[in-house]
């Protein structure tokens, strides 16, 4: 009886952005469900957009926009712990990150200083006006990676 060949393993480290929205969340089950399929680790990040934050609160005071970032910075972690709560015990090694900055960027910065050979994220699929206005982080994340990235929609 012939021996059934095996594919070899692509990925050992995946990293898979998460902010919340429900693309993310399905972006997150996709990257799970790969890390296990290839025997990888998981790394979930999030990223507390610090300028955005900041510029909506053009004329609070400092420690007013101190509060509302540390606010966003703890919301982010609730977001972390109660997504990766489900997947306890699937075999899936995660750690999660959250981290201040400019979002394509930081998840760009993580994926190097982690090792990760892929990058799996949510896209909320704007198109025209509304994407030139909003801007895309998965966009620049696919222009700027030098590894590949798994859009999920």
């Amino acid at each position: 009886m012939p021996t059934a060949v095996k594919a070899p393993l692509m990925f050992k480290h995946i990293l898979v952005a998460l902010d919340g929205s429900e693309c993310s969340h399905r972006a997150l089950d996709v990257g799970v469900q790969l890390a296990k399929e290839q025997r990888a680790r998981c790394t979930v990040c999030t990223v507390v957009d610090i300028v955005r934050a900041a510029a909506s609160m053009t004329y609070a005071t400092g420690e007013l926009v101190n509060d509302w970032i540390a606010t966003l910075n703890q919301d982010a972690q609730r977001i972390e712990s109660e997504a990766i709560s489900k997947y306890t015990g699937v075999g899936v090694p995660l750690d999660t990150v959250v981290l201040e900055g400019y979002p394509s960027s930081v998840l760009i910065d993580v994926a190097k200083d982690k090792g990760a050979d892929l990058i799996v994220m949510g896209s909320h699929g704007r198109t025209g006006l509304k994407k030139l206005w909003l801007g895309s982080v998965a966009e620049s994340i696919v222009q700027e990676a030098t590894i590949p990235v798994m859009i999920v929609r």
